[in-house]
């Protein structure tokens, strides 16, 4: 795809696009718009897979389409921790023991969660695996269990999630509705929202300033997890910590009234000037 947009085909792209808007004030706009379609892959983008369950785009902050682990923690004030972990980092092989780690996430400080106001809302997982074979009439279906920081909060099983290639373009399989299949590379959506749960995931997370993803086998070496599929995309790294994304809008695009009263007060400041040095 890269091939056939060169940056002067961009270019060319962003200045038709704003001569069809007909106000060449938005063209650097356009631009961005048309950049960030191109590099994110366009159609082969998934709502399902880049959003959280309550709406959230998680690629907005960097985070790619499937891939990894997702984690997004969403305060009492409205403010989201989002951090993801790279899928060569996790787990890959059989389940030799009924428990084994998929992966462990650091970089929560105290600094980074006191941003969330003190106690979650909701906190949200996504995990891109591999011929998990927990989706119906699957040999492991109702047999996996998702465990984090030692609480058992989800079943494999009962999550839907969405088919896609290695590059996070949607697959004619589809959604599984519920589980992870078997010889597919599925995506999913882990939701925490239970207010007894999320107290307990809070403090303990406070305590160890990190996230521990587990897996609970009941039937173990009957089943390899290949968690490395998917884009290796990493947020946070040895000197990062997780992206804390504050709620409302930061950076509020500018409206033509507003551009115009700025022109008109510079158109101002300019003439003041000049009759000061006349």
């Amino acid at each position: 795809m890269f091939d056939r947009f060169s940056d002067d085909n961009i270019g060319r792209l962003v200045i038709r696009l704003a001569r069809i808007a007909g106000d060449l004030r938005w063209g650097a706009a356009a631009g961005v718009a048309v950049a960030g379609l191109l590099l994110s892959g366009g159609a082969s983008a998934s709502v399902f897979t880049d959003t959280t369950p309550d709406g959230f785009d998680v690629t907005t902050v960097g985070a790619s389409s499937i891939g990894g682990i997702v984690v997004v923690l969403k305060g009492a004030n409205g403010s989201r921790v989002v951090s993801q972990l790279a899928a060569s980092s996790l787990y890959l092989g059989r389940s030799v023991d009924n428990y084994f780690t998929i992966g462990s996430q650091g970089g929560f400080t105290l600094g980074v969660l006191t941003t969330l106001g003190g106690s979650l809302a909701r906190a949200d997982f996504r995990f891109t695996l591999y011929d998990s074979d927990t989706a119906g009439l699957n040999f492991d279906y109702n047999q996996n269990l998702l465990l984090s920081n030692g609480g058992v909060y989800f079943d494999w099983s009962s999550v839907n999630a969405q088919a896609t290639d290695a590059g996070g373009a949607v697959t004619p399989a589809g959604f599984s509705g519920g589980g992870f299949r078997n010889n597919t590379l599925d995506t999913g959506w882990f939701s925490l929202t239970d207010a007894s749960q999320l107290a307990d995931f809070s403090n303990d997370l406070f305590g160890r300033a990190k996230i521990i993803f587990g897996m609970y086998d009941y039937t173990p070496n009957d089943n390899y997890f290949d968690f490395r599929q998917g884009i290796d995309n990493s947020l946070v790294n040895a000197s990062s910590a997780p992206i804390v994304n504050l709620p409302g809008p930061i950076n509020p695009v500018p409206t033509p009234s507003s551009l115009a009263l700025a022109g008109a007060g510079l158109i101002g400041a300019l003439w003041a000037r000049r009759r000061r040095r006349d």
